[in-house]
């Protein structure tokens, strides 16, 4: 280390002016960069919560709209939050139906944000998509991923609707980040939809956390948002002992059975990958092991060497526990094909065989041996794979290769299908004013002929709807709207499933109508064939309009006439050349028909 002292020093340094004027100046710029550095304290870890502000968000659990309940929760956990923590809010389908760049920052992060956190969750509107993985990404760089240790919280109740896929992402930011971790909280997504998001957080090394219900929801949120939640900074998480084996030795498509030890846990299941994966994006195959120490799998539609594995969902993520390989051999006729399928939906069948003209598959009852009685078929000259709807009945069922040879039709191969339950959700505000628009988020298994209804209370049959939309006209697939009735009172909106064998009510949900309100402004007499001025107030939807009729007309038509009030709050109506009594009113178009809201007298002399 080199000495620096004054000129007259007693040899116990070099005197100053033996030193050049640059390197002074290099000596004193890295003392200044030592004692910066020391003063300096590194930047705190910082933390977003990516809030899900869709549509889907007005969905209820005991009664209650989801929103509500995130904001209630965040309330509960922002309160008892340390003030020093650094943590700020993104929230994306706030502003917006149907636009996926709907993203935005809401709170920066930062210190005693809390408050600030709080006041901008009040005011999200819940109204457009989910563009889930583009938020997280748009969160990640706010933090600085590539450059400090950042984590992000996302509550989501639904997956990706954007095209975009956060398992990908999950990886890309794993790779570039500092210590980047995301949770991901399921906020009452089924275990199918929780299993398309978890991956975001498993790639990061954070954790997903299914929440049903409000206090599961300010469970996750105190783990993840209060706490640090990394698992590096605790023991280690113990692995229990599994086993998985299979004695079948299946052909391409072919269901077989396989036995299993292990902890069955809620959530653990058992997958086919191909040989050597280490992951859980290629799974091909998957069924849970719930209910007994056997499980039935269907084999991939290609021959060769795959691995079947014992998958454990633990506290920190999902891990193969037991691994076993199979050979799948190839087979001269065969179907592939889900092993289950949720009733109502679409679905395709790949097939091998002769395809001769004539040869279809087909769909019937487990056991059903006939040729014909099918429920739904297709002729293999469409294509390969042919596609097939699911009936409307949950239960057992099997596909079949028949074969059109010259002496009748026989089956050449069947593979078992379990139809199971349709599952449909609606969400939208829980009352609406007469006659208004409502815009009524979907989800369900949106096949061809599902709509979505408006009924009275009490109304059970399938049909005799006020207003309806089908599903597949939704432009966003996530929406329709539907027009609110002009009577004020109890009403229910309904997903209605379109199968084989008839209709089928899968969700309702209550709606309050509540009256609509107009008035009126005129001059009290016009003269005959006069052009006069009138204005309104009013709910101007579409369709709503305000005309002139004889006095004391009870009709909804006939008007002498007429001016449309969507997006205006005057017009002009021309006066018959008859003098007399008229009347001038506001006709509200609802989804039960005119009413007549406001009405005013005139007279023409």
């Amino acid at each position: 280390m080199a000495v620096i002292s004054g000129e007259g020093s007693s040899g116990r340094g070099l005197p100053l002016k033996w030193l050049g004027t640059e390197v002074l100046m290099r000596i004193w710029m890295m003392a200044l960069g030592v004692l910066l550095a020391v003063a300096t304290p590194a930047r705190a870890e910082q933390s977003l919560i990516v809030l899900d502000a869709s549509g889907s968000m007005w969905g209820r659990i005991d009664g209650k709209p989801k929103l509500e309940i995130a904001r209630e929760a965040l309330r509960t956990v922002l309160g008892g939050m340390a003030p020093e923590k650094e943590i700020g809010l993104l929230a994306y389908g706030h502003r917006e139906k149907g636009n996926c760049s709907d993203i935005e920052l809401v709170v920066p992060p930062g210190r005693n944000k809390a408050g600030a956190i709080n006041e901008a969750a009040g005011k999200l509107r819940f109204l457009g998509k989910t563009p889930l993985t583009e938020a997280v990404r748009q969160a990640a760089i706010a933090l600085r991923y590539t450059e400090e240790k950042a984590t992000v919280i996302l509550i989501t109740d639904g997956i990706e609707t954007c095209q975009a896929d956060p398992c990908a992402l999950g990886a890309e930011l794993a790779k570039a980040g500092v210590g980047f971790t995301a949770h991901v909280v399921g906020f009452d997504l089924s275990r199918e939809d929780g299993r398309k998001v978890a991956c975001l957080a498993e790639k990061t090394g954070g954790r997903y956390i299914a929440a049903g219900n409000a206090a599961q929801l300010q469970d996750a949120l105190k783990t993840t948002v209060s706490g640090t939640l990394r698992p590096a900074a605790g023991p280690a998480v113990k692995r229990p002992v599994a086993t998985v084996r299979t004695s079948a030795k299946p052909s391409i498509g072919q269901s077989f059975a396989a036995d299993w030890t292990g902890p069955g846990a809620a959530g653990d299941y058992l997958d086919i990958v191909p040989a050597g994966s280490r992951g859980f994006d290629a799974e091909l195959s998957y069924v849970y092991v719930e209910g007994g120490k056997g499980a039935t799998l269907r084999a991939p539609g290609r021959p060769g060497s795959y691995e079947l594995r014992y998958v454990w969902m633990g506290p920190d993520g999902r891990h193969a526990l037991a691994t076993t390989r199979i050979e799948v051999a190839d087979a001269p006729h065969a179907l592939e094909a889900p092993a289950r399928i949720a009733a109502g939906t679409s679905f395709d069948v790949s097939w091998k065989g002769p395809g001769q003209p004539g040869d279809y598959v087909d769909l019937v009852r487990r056991g059903h041996t006939a040729p014909d009685g099918e429920i739904a078929y297709a002729y293999l000259d469409s294509g390969n794979p042919v596609r097939l709807k699911a009936p409307g009945e949950a239960g057992p069922y099997q596909l079949r290769y028949i074969l059109a040879a010259p002496d009748g039709r026989k089956s050449l191969v069947a593979i078992p299908l379990e139809v199971t339950p349709s599952v449909a959700t609606l969400a939208f505000p829980p009352d609406a004013v007469a006659g208004s628009s409502i815009s009524v988020h979907w989800r369900g298994p949106g096949a061809a002929g599902d709509y979505v209804d408006l009924v009275r209370q009490g109304h059970r049959d399938a049909s005799g709807e006020l207003a309806y939309a089908y599903v597949e006209q939704s432009e966003d697939q996530e929406t329709v709207a539907l027009r609110a009735p002009g009577a004020p009172g109890a009403y229910r909106i309904r997903y209605v499933l379109a199968a084989a064998g008839g209709h089928t009510i899968l969700a309702e949900v209550p709606l309050t109508v509540r009256a609509a309100t107009a008035s009126l402004e005129a001059p009290a007499s016009v003269r005959p064939g006069e052009d006069f001025a009138v204005s309104w107030q009013g709910p101007n939807g579409e369709g709503d309009y305000v005309d002139l009729v004889p006095a004391g007309s009870r009709e909804t038509s006939g008007e002498l006439s007429y001016v449309y009030t969507q997006a205006a709050s005057d017009g002009r109506l021309a006066a018959p050349d008859k003098p007399g009594r008229y009347d001038i009113r506001y006709i509200l178009k609802a989804g039960d028909g005119l009413s007549v809201l406001a009405r005013r007298s005139i007279e023409v002399r």
